[in-house]
């Protein structure tokens, strides 16, 4: 685990000089002439002209998300959640017919992002 219980109360944060990756499933579906794309579990969703536009809009609007979730404080709620979601299998019914699948890693250290990649 890359968190530890040292907050207030008793509650998960961050640590200094901890590192953390964190997986997110994207899902991008063809539609009316662009790619749609979108984080699960983030309230994130953009749009492309080719695939790898919608790629690169997608991983910078994670990218603007996180920062602004860790400028709140309020990261490690968000961490774990998508680490427990990480563990899930993903379900046959949830792949539809032709959707790429990308998993995209945040990596943050010392209460910073690092990089997110696909």
């Amino acid at each position: 685990m890359f968190w530890s219980k040292k907050g207030k109360g008793g509650t998960a944060e961050l640590q200094p000089a901890m590192s953390v990756a964190v997986p997110i499933l994207c899902k991008f579906r063809f539609e009316d002439g662009v790619w749609n794309g979108v984080a699960e579990d983030l309230p994130v969703a953009v749009f492309g002209n080719t695939f790898e536009e919608a790629k690169e809009n997608l991983r910078s609007a994670i990218e603007s998300h996180i920062e602004s979730v860790l400028e709140s404080g309020e990261v490690m709620p968000l961490i774990q959640h998508l680490q427990e979601r990480g563990r899930e299998y993903l379900s046959v019914d949830e792949i539809s017919p032709g959707s790429p699948l990308v998993k995209m890693l945040v990596a943050m250290k010392n209460r910073e992002i690092v990089s997110v990649t696909a």
